[in-house]
């Protein structure tokens, strides 16, 4: 993937689990742009770089978006330096970038839809006969258009230019590794290309592999073109911070910005799943085994990703903030895409952040004697 680049907007992405010589050019531009608008390096009159990582969990994404609206209910949602998106948190990264006038688009998509809305199921014969998904997610990306608009883009680009960065991970499965892409780099680059590539990158962050199909991306590589494979960010990552990718410390000195007077940093992650999650007797049939485990793994990974970050951040002197949906909340779901339940859990959001939530301040098991996964 060094050598290949997205059909018409190159330079726009990178690995997300090493160094990247172009995302931190990008940081130091980033910083530069910022001081420009202003000298003392605030966006908002918090006193802090705020930044906000989204993650994954399908419907339940549901709850993040309804925190989103609760917390602009608050008058104290920050405007967000960085924003990040995996998976569902993809799709909402992108309104939550822009700030709370777009909170009617989230409600909207996380309290009206049902699955039907969202993917259309395969016959099983043809499904079992080589095709790539149980399910096809042209419902999703049909969403996608009419919501990812040229306006969409051009808004996000002036956000761009301003300093502030949009990223969202994608897994490109031949590689079975994670991929970040700077979504304003492409909403910035007025290719024409821009507005699909972008719209494909929300829809692949979401596709679940074998549930949804992959995003085939034409990419651009010595001459030939051909179709890279990317699906659901989830799989390589259930939240993102920018990892090993970036070096703050060293972008801010290029900049030419004192690190010691700069605004200091937090990271709020809006975790759209629980840890702790209710007791439940499984069927003793294949599919009902394996979804229950691979709940576990996801659960397991996304507590992984929370230490990871929790390292990083603890390493570059930026604060910890994380909100859950509460481990004794008992879903309800009756189908993928509930909308009866996602509008629980919508409320349920939009209530805890309207009341002033109180972050939690490290992952949950740092505490001593608390517990992570299953009820006993």
């Amino acid at each position: 993937m060094n050598e290949a680049q997205p059909v018409g907007v190159p330079n726009v992405r990178a690995w997300a689990g090493q160094p990247s010589d172009l995302f931190q050019q990008d940081l130091i531009e980033s910083i530069r742009q910022v001081r420009a608008g202003s000298p003392d390096g605030r966006m908002d009159d918090t006193g802090w770089t705020s930044i906000l990582a989204i993650s994954g969990g399908g419907a339940n994404g549901a709850f993040g978006a309804g925190f989103l609206e609760g917390w602009t209910e608050t008058g104290q949602r920050p405007v967000f330096r960085l924003v990040t998106g995996v998976s569902t948190g993809a799709l909402i990264a992108p309104f939550a970038f822009l700030g709370g006038e777009h909170d009617a688009t989230l409600r909207r998509f996380y309290t009206t839809l049902r699955t039907e809305d969202v993917v259309r199921r395969k016959p099983l014969l043809l499904a079992l006969a080589g095709t790539d998904a149980f399910a096809d997610s042209t419902p999703l990306a049909r969403i996608i258009e009419e919501t990812v608009t040229e306006e969409l883009l051009a808004a996000i680009a002036r956000e761009y230019r301003r300093g502030r960065r949009l990223y969202v991970l994608t897994t490109n499965l031949d590689a079975r590794r994670a991929v970040a892409w700077n979504m304003g780099a492409i909403a910035v680059s007025g290719r024409p290309e821009a507005l699909e590539l972008f719209r494909q990158v929300m829809r692949a962050s979401a596709s679940i592999p074998v549930a949804m199909g992959p995003v085939y991306i034409p990419v651009e590589a010595h001459g030939l073109i051909y179709d890279e494979m990317h699906v659901d960010g989830g799989v390589t990552a259930e939240v993102f911070f920018y990892g090993f990718m970036l070096d703050l410390p060293s972008a801010a000195r290029w900049a030419g910005v004192d690190p010691q007077t700069a605004p200091p940093m937090r990271i709020f992650i809006l975790r759209n799943s629980q840890f702790r999650t209710p007791y439940e007797q499984v069927d003793p049939r294949v599919l009902p085994i394996a979804s229950r485990a691979i709940e576990g793994l996801i659960s397991t990974q996304a507590l992984g990703d929370l230490y990871r970050i929790y390292g990083i951040a603890s390493r570059d002197g930026i604060a910890f903030n994380l909100a859950r949906i509460p481990d004794d909340y008992i879903p309800q779901a009756a189908e993928t895409f509930d909308p009866v339940e996602m509008r629980r859990l919508y409320e349920l959001g939009r209530t805890m952040a309207a009341a002033g939530y109180a972050w939690e301040t490290q992952p949950p098991g740092l505490l001593q004697g608390e517990g992570v996964g299953g009820d006993d």
